[in-house]
């Protein structure tokens, strides 16, 4: 049974529960059909960028761009946020595996030696 304290809060037998009209209580990434807060941002143009540089990787971090983006669509920024981040991470692995990678095949496939110069015959 819920009996009132003072103004909005109120007492129940195990909590006190704070009972308002306001939007920004009950939804607090929403008022008035606006978000709250900066859209975070999403790396749209660092997913392209990898996923044409390492196709295997790449659209790993195309997919963690589109759920940032549908997150914040759907009025949850801590979820955006934690996406575009993700998105991000996956990018920057992305590049460095495939530097490494990339150089990796390209001293296989020269012509040097071992020793520094060159292998004759």
């Amino acid at each position: 049974m819920t009996t009132p304290v003072a103004g909005d809060v109120y007492r129940t037998p195990s909590k006190q529960v704070l009972v308002t009209r306001d939007p920004v209580f009950t939804q607090p990434t929403i008022y008035q059909g606006h978000y709250i807060g900066i859209k975070p941002p999403n790396y749209l143009w660092l997913s392209i960028l990898v996923t044409i540089i390492n196709p295997l990787f790449g659209p790993i971090a195309l997919l963690f761009t589109y759920m940032s983006n549908r997150a914040y669509s759907n009025g949850d920024l801590k979820y955006s946020e934690k996406w575009s981040h993700y998105a991000l991470l996956m990018s920057m692995i992305t590049i460095v595996v495939s530097l490494v990678m990339y150089i990796a095949i390209g001293f296989a496939l020269s012509p040097l030696s071992t020793k520094g110069g060159y292998a004759f015959g």
